[in-house]
């Protein structure tokens, strides 16, 4: 008869310092204190689940009771060291602090704490979920901790050290067990997988690594269940069916029909992935990484992250301000799902907002004098229209764009780009400039190493240098900076959604079953200085 299958986690559990993975600097130091005989009387491991706190542990009781004597490398096997890994070794208490709270559970773990190991070097209490335990068992705890017999190490795992009173911890080594980055845990599955002769697609692998969330022990979980799933085997198909995820294609495809504004490929491609069984927290998910991949694009190279090649044609002509607004939506989005009454009604409404975000058009009522004016001011530059070059081979002088669409396409320093944005500018074309300034920003701009770059600049793009006029804009007095639009639009956008908010029935339900207030109209006015209501 076949033996009890037992599982990846349980089968795999490291029992030498060299199995473990992503806690190169912790083992080291472990190593180092056990080879010296420098062994601190209490040691505390914190971290999340599945680093491995409990197996480290374990690991120190083995090396401080093997047979041949105190080391990092213990023998295994002796009888320390193959019945500490079986739990039935008696001079290992382990203790779970979730279930023996109470003061008196503590004082009877504590009773025999004077007395010497029955067979091994050390008697040693393992306290898995310290922090659980209460204020009075931690005081119990305290007076031992103080004075511990020589026969005697305490070793905490917590994965919560907050809870952990100052008193307990100034009295213990501590070391914080981090989460494991998605490739060091692919690339112990690989290993893993291999010595178990089970098939793995590659992808299916980096899949499960990110699920696993820098768990170990999740990973290897997921990788029974994914076998199960695929027969035997790792498949990229069957992990998807077992996470209810869609492939990357998938993802950077959505995120494409959200920069072309193309609603009808977006919802016939989610009803889609709907249909197969992804989940809909996980596409929204998926989808807020890949605006995070996209946002990094421009900072970092490509080739260190995971973006298609196809991703670059629409990606590039969204502005990072836009990818931020994005990002901030459908994160607020998937934090409100609990509030639906369907997930997928969530998810979709969530799309809907971004595509809102960014249509031109707005929402109806154009008629209305303040809707106009929002629309002129929220809407994205435009890339003006291409015109024959000139002679220089560059645009004629008179078909100019406006100065916001001219910075936009003008080789500067990032720093002057910055100050630029709060300038206006009155004439705008190959012979003058004539620029207004906020009163702040002047100073820079009247350096002669700025007005060199911006001339430059100019003169690249014109074909010739032109004259500059530099003059203060005054608050009040006709339209102000870039950055003063752009913060007026938004005001009125603020002011556009609270008003909608506001005359949303279900939210005037809310506010007179509960009590609610509309803080965002609140601050409002107390940023502009009108009165209000005081904010609850």
């Amino acid at each position: 008869m076949a033996g009890a299958y037992q599982a990846l986690a349980r089968r795999w559990r490291p029992q030498k310092f060299s199995d473990f993975v992503g806690q190169e600097s912790i083992v080291r130091a472990l190593r180092h204190s056990l080879d010296s005989g420098r062994i601190h009387h209490a040691l505390l491991f914190t971290g999340t689940r599945g680093v491995g706190k409990t197996t480290l542990a374990r690991l120190v009781a083995k090396c401080l009771n093997c047979e041949r004597g105190v080391s990092s490398s213990p023998c295994g096997t002796c009888n320390a060291c193959l019945s500490i890994p079986a739990g039935s070794f008696m001079d290992l208490l382990e203790v779970d602090a979730a279930s023996r709270t109470r003061v008196d559970e503590t004082r009877e773990l504590l009773d025999n704490v004077q007395y010497a190991p029955s067979s091994g070097r050390y008697k040693i209490y393992l306290i898995d979920e310290v922090h659980m335990l209460s204020v009075h068992s931690f005081n119990a705890l305290l007076k031992t901790l103080e004075e511990p017999p020589e026969h005697v190490k305490f070793i905490f795992a917590t994965t919560d050290p907050q809870k952990i009173p100052p008193t307990i911890l100034s009295r213990c080594l501590q070391f914080q067990l981090r989460r494991l980055d998605p490739p060091l845990i692919e690339g112990r599955l690989q290993q893993i997988l291999e010595a178990e002769a089970v098939l793995a697609e590659p992808e299916a692998l980096k899949q499960l690594s990110k699920a696993a969330d820098g768990s170990l022990r999740d990973a290897l979980s997921l990788v029974d269940q994914a076998i199960v799933q695929g027969g035997g085997a790792v498949t990229l198909e069957g992990v998807h069916q077992m996470l209810g995820t869609g492939g990357s294609e998938a993802v950077w495809t959505l995120v494409d029909s959200l920069v072309r504004m193309d609603a009808e490929k977006l919802f016939v491609l989610l009803h889609e992935q709907f249909a197969v069984g992804w989940e809909p927290e996980a596409i929204l998910d998926a989808v807020l990484g890949a605006v995070h991949q996209a946002s990094l694009s421009r900072w970092v190279p490509r080739d260190t992250l995971e973006m298609p090649a196809f991703a670059d044609d629409g990606l590039l002509t969204v502005d990072l301000l836009t990818l931020q607004a994005w990002h901030y939506i459908l994160l607020s989005a998937r934090r409100d799902f609990h509030l639906y009454p369907d997930a997928r009604m969530a998810a979709e409404m969530a799309f809907l907002r971004v595509l809102a975000f960014q249509s031109p058009d707005g929402p109806a009522g154009a008629g209305d004098r303040q809707q106009e004016e929002l629309s002129r001011h929220s809407r994205a530059p435009q890339t003006p229209p291409a015109a024959k070059p000139g002679p220089s081979g560059r645009a004629p002088v008179e078909s100019p764009p406006s100065w916001e669409d001219l910075l936009a396409v003008l080789d500067l320093p990032p720093t002057l780009r910055e100050v630029l944005r709060h300038t206006r500018a009155g004439r705008c074309d190959a012979e003058s400039l004539e620029l207004g300034v906020e009163e702040n920003y002047r100073p820079y701009l009247e350096d002669p190493r700025a007005q060199r770059s911006l001339l430059a600049a100019l003169e690249r793009h014109w074909g010739q240098k032109p004259a500059m006029d530099l003059q203060t804009l005054i608050d009040g007095e006709g339209p102000g900076s870039l950055a003063a639009e752009e913060i007026r639009a938004k005001r009125l956008l603020q002011q556009q959604a609270e008003l909608a908010v506001k005359g949303d029935g279900r939210v005037l339900e809310y506010m007179e079953q509960f009590g609610a207030r509309i803080l965002g109209i609140e601050m409002e006015k107390r940023e502009t200085g009108g009165s209000g209501e005081s904010r609850g």
